[in-house]
């Protein structure tokens, strides 16, 4: 498995509140939450808002996205530079400007991830390797066969972790802290509004250190 860390991982920020400053050009939401210290992005209506400023530890003024501009406001995530494998952390396909080796813990989640995602078939080596948690992405299918589809998902969460261990067993030297112990679906469900699979994995490493995965597909 690559080294290279191709997910990044932050936490989600509380947020308590939220309001148009009006008369504000350009469009301008001031945003209120817990702690706001170590804010980095801030997302409105998925949409990545060009240009936000602290203005204390409890309030963010956020500029909206011109691609969403005369939208409403839908949903608003404010994301942390820290990471702590909670309920409220978010994972995310991107490399950075200045790609890193990934090592513990986030090399654990990252490999998993890899393997849940991998369709069997493409890896060049070992062609039954994957997960296939991404097999029904794009398919049409009635609301009532969303239970296959978390069905379906709950497998490939079981073929990712029965396949991680095995390939780690020929990893002698790999730390404890990136050595899967379990993997455990916490919950699933098919969400009808947004037409996306909603997940929560839970991995435990052989040190014993607790990880969750929040995924919608």
């Amino acid at each position: 498995m690559a080294d290279l860390q191709y997910f990044q991982f932050s936490d989600a920020l509380e947020l308590t509140g939220a309001r148009e400053l009006p008369g504000f050009l350009p469009r301008t939401l001031e945003l209120h939450g817990p702690s706001f210290s170590t804010a980095v992005e801030v997302y409105i209506n998925e949409s990545k808002s060009p240009s936000f400023v602290i203005s204390s530890s409890r309030v963010i003024l956020a500029q909206v996205p011109d691609a969403v501009v005369d939208q409403p406001v839908r949903n608003i995530s404010i994301l942390s530079s820290e990471f702590t494998a909670t309920i409220r952390s978010q994972i995310r396909f991107r490399i950075g400007v200045n790609p890193a080796k990934v090592s513990g813990l986030k090399a654990m989640m990252q490999t998993f991830l890899k393997l849940l995602f991998t369709t069997p078939g493409t890896d060049a080596f070992v062609k039954r390797l994957g997960g296939a948690a991404l097999r029904n992405v794009g398919r049409n299918f009635d609301l009532g066969q969303s239970s296959d589809l978390v069905a379906d998902f709950s497998v490939a969460v079981s073929r990712s972790e029965s396949q991680m261990r095995a390939l780690q067993g020929y990893q002698p030297r790999l730390p404890d802290d990136e050595r899967l112990l379990s993997a455990k679906l916490l919950n699933v469900r098919f969400d009808p509004a947004t037409t996306a699979l909603i997940a929560r994995v839970e991995l435990i490493s052989q040190s014993g250190i607790r990880a969750i995965t929040n995924l919608e597909l």
